[in-house]
Parts: structure tokens; C-alpha cells; sequence
């Protein structure tokens, strides 16, 4: 029985352990990929932050440059990817996508090439560059314009690249052009230097924001400030309130929770840090995802580090934070009912069957003690009592392989004492 407890307590402290360990740490996948949109955009190039960030940990995150924002989540609905980049609004509802996080803000930039342009209802009949399709800025665009009564109908809408587009409006081939990026590319900042173009400037942002909050579109109102970009250039010449939409992860159910907190954790330390339009600590968030939070991105915002991550590597940190959890949920009412078992049931079962042999122990040395004294009658009483007793005893099938001993020692001595009966008739008789 030490033998027993020993071994089991090495198994549940050391050998389980171990061994589940390695063997989950071997099965975990160690190449993912994420679409985003071209090379030359804000995607990708958080993209390569994350991808340097995951290869400490040995992941290797493949890069697939997309169309856009649409193109990305296509692919990713496709199992091409794992995870995609999402520019808010144009979100693909239904197809079982799942969202981490929202990483940051994208200003919408509505860029013209005529000044007396200052509102979006004064594109009617213009031509006006919407991006390309599958990119992130025509849905928002089109949500837009068509609210305002403002369509391909009696507009024309053209599907250009953003570099197409900048160069025809610089050169006043096009009156308008929608982009939606952040405030670093190198578009807006050559769009907001031209002093021959100019930037519409949402004063009404609250009045889009309140009419599409209503239908479940998210438009975030940022203030972009004189100067704010280029000092010294002056760059933008004056103040001006901007609509945004947020940009977020996604990815699919069947992506693993450690995969996606391990993307969580890059994405923290990207995004978390102050940005032109939020303060430090403003991202990551979940406020308004378009899709179900996947639930590795769940618990990470629930706890963002544990005791196995603070000690350990994080393959380790997470193949030890299952066994614990699984130790907590399944192994220890298991072991406590073993433990149950082998301390409490055995033990007041040996006792039972102790206390039954001393039982039969206690009657039989009574007979035994008076039979020298029996009467003729009171021999043959106790024959049949000692002959039951003996077939009582023989017929029992519940005793335990430790008291076979001491229980056929006990068949042995009432068999004995039946003979002593015997012989006491046989006197009495003759």
C-alpha cells in the first residue's frame, strides 16, 4: 500500500507533468499567417512588428499582402490566413469570423481638388475615387454618399488605387478621392502639404455619428489640430474634425486560444502606447466589435499575465496553465474520491470484515469453552448451530485477499469444534 502511494503521488507530481508538457508544446502549430493590405500601408507594417515579436517566441508569421480589408477577411473565411486586419465597416457579417481587438483609429480623409468643395452632399455629380474593390474604403465611402443621396447613378464613382488616385487629383482629374488610413501614411502626408488641395472638415461629425449609431455603424469623431502634423511646415494649416472608424483583428473559431493570446500580447505592446488621437492604454479594446471576441482574446483581457507566464517560456507557461486548470476541474475530485477510497472505504471495509470473523471468533470459543458440560440435548442444539455457521462461513464471497488466512483458520477451528460436539453425542449415547 506505501508502494502504491508513493508511486502515485510521483506520477501525479512529476511523471504526468512532464510528460504533458512536452507532449503539448510538440503539437502546438508554430506558422500562422495575416493578411493585410498592400506593402506600402499601416497593416503591414504592424504586421512585421507582430511577426518579430511572435519569432521569440518560435512563430513564424507569414505576411500575405491582400487588396484590402475586404480581400483580407475573404481570405481568411477561406482558411487562406489565420488572421486578417479589419477596417471598420466593412465588416463580413455571418461567415463565422471572430474578432480580437480593436488596434487603433483610421481618420476617413476626403480629400478634393476644389476648395469650394467643404462638404461631403457637394460631391453630387462629381467624380469622386472611392477606392478599389475589395478595399476597405469604398463600403465606407458608399455608406456615406448614399445616405445623402449621392450614388454611381448620378455620381461617378472610380475604383482607383490610392496612388492612382492621389496623382489624378493633384493633377484636378478627379474632384474627390475617400481614404481611410492613419495620419503617418505617406499619401495623407502628401495630400495635406499640396496647398492646392484640400480636406473636408466634418464639422457635423456628431450628427453622422448620432444617424449611424442608430443602425450599428461605429464612426469615431477625432480632432486633428493646426500644425499637428509638421511644425514647422505647418501641416495642416488649420484645425479639423475628422470621422474614423475602428480597426480591428480577426480571425476563426478554429484558431487556438494560445496562438490568439500570444498575437494579444504583440498587439498590447504595439498599440497600447499613445497615438496621435488616443491616449496611452486606449488599445487594445472591445468596445463595439463587429464580430464575437474570440475567447482566447476574452481571457486575455480578463488576465492579461499568469504565474506559469512570469516563470516559465510561453509554450511551457501555456501547457502548464492547462494542466492546472484541468488539474483544478477534472484530476482533483477524481483524486479526491481515490483518496476517499483507498483512506476511508477500504479500510472501514476491512473493518467490517474484521469485526464479522471476530464475531464468528467470540461464538464459537463460547461453545467451545462449555462442551465437556453439554447435556445430550444441549450438544445436539449446538451441533446444529456450529453445522450453520460452518455453512454460513464457507458460503461467504466478499472476503478480502488479506484475511483469507485468518478466515480459513476460522473454518478450520469451527470444523474442529463440530468434531468435539460429535464426540460429546457419541459419550452421552453410550
Amino acid at each position: 500500500m506505501r508502494f502504491l502511494k508513493l508511486l502515485i503521488i510521483f506520477l501525479i507530481i512529476v511523471a504526468i507533468p512532464v510528460f504533458f508538457v512536452i507532449q503539448d508544446k510538440a503539437s502546438q502549430r508554430k506558422e500562422y499567417s495575416i493578411a493585410t493590405g498592400g506593402k506600402s500601408g499601416g497593416y503591414y507594417a504592424n504586421a512585421l512588428k507582430y511577426k518579430k515579436i511572435l519569432a521569440k517566441d518560435g512563430v513564424d508569421l507569414k505576411i500575405v499582402t491582400t487588396a484590402g480589408s475586404i480581400d483580407a477577411q475573404n481570405r481568411l473565411i477561406n482558411k487562406e490566413v489565420d488572421f486578417a486586419f479589419v477596417q471598420g465597416g466593412t465588416e463580413i457579417k455571418d461567415k463565422g469570423l471572430q474578432s480580437l481587438a480593436n488596434i487603433a483609429y483610421e481618420p476617413i480623409w476626403v480629400f478634393v481638388s476644389d476648395k469650394n468643395i467643404t462638404s461631403l452632399d457637394k460631391l453630387l455629380g462629381k467624380k469622386v475615387a472611392v477606392g478599389k474593390i475589395g478595399s476597405g474604403i469604398y463600403p465606407v465611402a458608399k455608406v456615406m454618399l448614399n445616405e445623402l443621396g449621392i450614388d454611381k447613378n448620378n455620381t461617378k464613382f472610380l475604383h482607383l488605387s490610392n496612388s492612382e488616385a492621389s496623382s489624378k487629383l493633384k493633377a484636378k482629374e478627379i474632384d474627390a478621392m475617400f481614404y481611410v488610413a492613419s495620419p503617418n501614411s505617406k499619401v495623407v502626408k502628401s495630400l495635406l502639404g499640396d496647398k492646392n488641395i484640400s480636406l473636408i472638415n466634418f464639422k457635423n461629425a456628431g450628427s453622422f455619428r448620432q444617424y449611424f449609431i442608430k443602425r450599428g455603424e461605429d464612426f469615431q469623431i477625432l480632432q486633428l489640430y493646426s500644425n499637428g502634423i509638421n511644425l514647422k511646415d505647418k501641416i495642416p494649416a488649420e484645425d479639423y474634425i475628422l470621422l474614423a472608424k475602428n480597426t480591428s483583428i480577426a480571425t476563426r473559431g478554429d484558431i487556438s486560444d494560445e496562438i490568439v493570446r500570444l498575437l494579444m500580447k504583440a498587439i498590447d505592446k504595439i498599440h497600447s502606447q499613445a497615438g496621435l488621437f488616443h491616449k496611452e492604454g486606449t488599445f487594445p479594446n472591445s468596445s463595439m466589435l463587429a464580430f464575437p471576441q474570440h475567447v482566447g482574446a476574452k481571457n486575455y483581457f480578463k488576465q492579461k499575465s499568469h504565474f506559469y507566464e512570469e516563470h516559465f517560456d510561453y509554450w511551457t507557461a501555456q501547457s502548464l496553465n492547462k494542466l492546472h486548470d484541468f488539474i483544478l476541474i477534472y484530476f482533483l475530485p477524481v483524486l479526491a474520491i481515490f483518496g476517499f477510497f483507498i483512506e476511508v472505504v477500504i479500510p472501514t471495509m476491512d473493518l467490517i470484515t474484521r469485526r464479522k470473523v471476530i464475531k464468528w471468533y467470540d461464538k464459537i470459543n463460547e461453545i467451545d469453552t462449555g462442551i465437556e458440560n453439554f447435556t445430550l440435548q444441549e450438544a445436539l442444539e449446538k451441533k446444529a448451530i456450529v453445522e450453520d455457521m460452518l455453512h454460513t462461513v464457507r458460503s461467504q464471497d466478499d472476503i478480502p485477499a488479506h484475511h483469507m488466512e485468518e478466515f480459513y483458520t476460522l473454518q478450520n477451528q469451527i470444523a474442529n469444534i463440530l468434531d468435539e460436539i460429535e464426540k460429546r453425542i457419541a459419550e452421552l449415547r453410550h
